[in-house]
């Protein structure tokens, strides 16, 4: 009996104690994190300062779950639930809903995206960045090209690849108010800064006429041409612009 105490590694035993101890606090803390109850809900936007949605909205979301979400036992939350449930609204892109360890749960709200605005007929919407249609907010209006007559699935994707255009381009963003769709899929385009009528033609070789435009107007900025000497621009044909006065 002696011989087999004195074989007894006594720094394995603390170790073993050790573990044992660390198990069990870990054990009663993490239970003490799970009986906690929801104390605030924290909404943060990604990605931009101007909001199609408010925190508020958010907020009622979440609840929607669970209505009496301060009363809910951690333990109990299905957070991915959650998530499906702020993506509801159509103008949220992508969420994420988290927990901390003081009891408050948070969520990260990223919004779509809107690069044009689209009036058909008693139709309104947004189209947003992927070409999907999004509806307008009553809390912000997105200050992007207003689209103007007949859209539908044959010229979605055109008119998606030509918003792009106007968006990325610092000049035309500020420049381009609006687009005109006509019977014929014929485009008109709408400027802030000029007054003469822009006749685009199809959506082939947009780039280029695009391209075409912002040559001409600073052209006309270089010569000091007034504004109201012409009437028509025809960017129809890609390699000259003709003008009407």
């Amino acid at each position: 009996m002696k011989k087999w105490v004195k074989n007894i590694k006594w720094s394995d035993i603390r170790i073993l104690l050790l573990c044992l101890v660390l198990l069990f606090i870990y054990s009663f803390t993490n239970k003490r994190n799970d009986s906690r109850v929801i104390t605030d809900i924290e909404v943060l936007f990604k990605g931009g300062e101007e909001h199609f949605v408010t925190a508020e909205e958010v907020r009622d979301l979440v609840k929607n779950n669970f209505p009496k979400i301060s009363e809910i036992n951690r333990t109990v939350l299905d957070l991915n639930n959650l998530e499906k449930g702020v993506l509801n609204n159509d103008l949220i892109k992508d969420a994420d809903v988290y927990l901390t360890v003081d009891g408050r749960l948070f969520v990260d709200v990223w919004q779509k995206k809107a690069i044009g605005r689209i009036i058909e007929d008693s139709k309104n919407y947004y189209l947003d960045e992927y070409g999907q249609r999004m509806p307008l907010s009553i809390h912000y209006s997105d200050r992007v090209p207003m689209v103007q007559g007949k859209v539908n699935q044959s010229n979605e994707k055109d008119l998606k690849e030509m918003l792009e255009l106007i968006n990325e381009d610092e000049f035309l963003r500020k420049d381009i108010t609006g687009i005109i769709v006509e019977s014929d899929r014929s485009l008109k385009l709408m400027s802030r800064t000029n007054n003469f009528d822009i006749q685009f033609g199809g959506f082939d070789e947009k780039e280029k006429k695009l391209k075409n435009y912002k040559a001409f107007v600073q052209y006309m900025v270089n010569e000091n041409i007034e504004q109201n000497k012409y009437k028509v621009v025809n960017l129809k044909f890609t390699q000259q612009v003709i003008c009407t006065k």
